[in-house]
């Protein structure tokens, strides 16, 4: 398959040595195909603990998921659109598949920017809403998850890189317009029955 989309110097170097991680252990390995391919069910792990269990923060912590979340969807629709309008890039396996070594199985499909480091941070951007601390967090998973998607050479260094900005400017664009989402907020809450916000102060004064 002819490459169209350039594989720059920076990028074959820092994936060789990301993905040359792979020869130190079998333990590191089995972490990295963990969170390079389950990252999404553990972010759903994360938003249900958020919507269901959360002892104090309440409805704050309910919003940060529910802005999370469409942020989420916008960054991954974003990088869908990216991938079918620019041109081709091979996956760093699929490049040089003598010299990768994949932990996971993948298509051949186009590999910039990356749909998991997209999402990942659009998701940790939203869930500052719930406070500085899960912000933080949320922003050292995703970069596990855009480094573990190298490590497993499925993708560039770049392409993390290019799918983080992304997702951080997703996320930063529905905190901003947070208030046109007031309807999805109010609707999600009748259906859960999520008591509103000010009867829930109210209640503890």
């Amino acid at each position: 398959m002819t490459t169209k989309f350039p594989i720059p110097a920076f990028d074959r170097h820092w994936e060789l040595v990301i993905n040359g991680w792979t020869r130190f252990s079998p333990l590191l390995d089995q972490l990295g195909v963990v969170v390079a391919k389950y990252s999404p069910e553990i972010w759903a792990v994360v938003f249900l603990l958020l919507w269901f269990w959360p002892p104090r923060r309440q409805n704050r912590a309910r919003r940060a998921v529910v802005y999370a979340v469409v942020a989420g969807v916008l960054a991954v629709v974003i990088n869908m659109i990216l991938g079918h309008v620019l041109p081709y890039r091979p996956r760093p396996f699929v490049f040089e598949p003598h010299v990768i070594h994949a932990l996971i199985k993948h298509r051949a499909d186009t590999s910039f920017p990356s749909t998991h480091a997209a999402g990942s941070f659009a998701f940790a951007i939203g869930l500052f809403y719930a406070g500085v601390a899960d912000g933080a967090w949320g922003l050292l998973f995703a970069a596990a998850v855009s480094i573990s998607r190298a490590f497993a050479g499925v993708h560039w260094p770049t392409d993390v890189l290019a799918g983080a900005v992304l997702g951080i400017l997703s996320g930063l664009a529905v905190l901003a317009g947070r208030n046109a989402l007031e309807w999805l907020v109010a609707r999600l809450f009748r259906i859960f029955r999520v008591e509103p916000e000010h009867r829930y102060r109210r209640s503890h004064w």
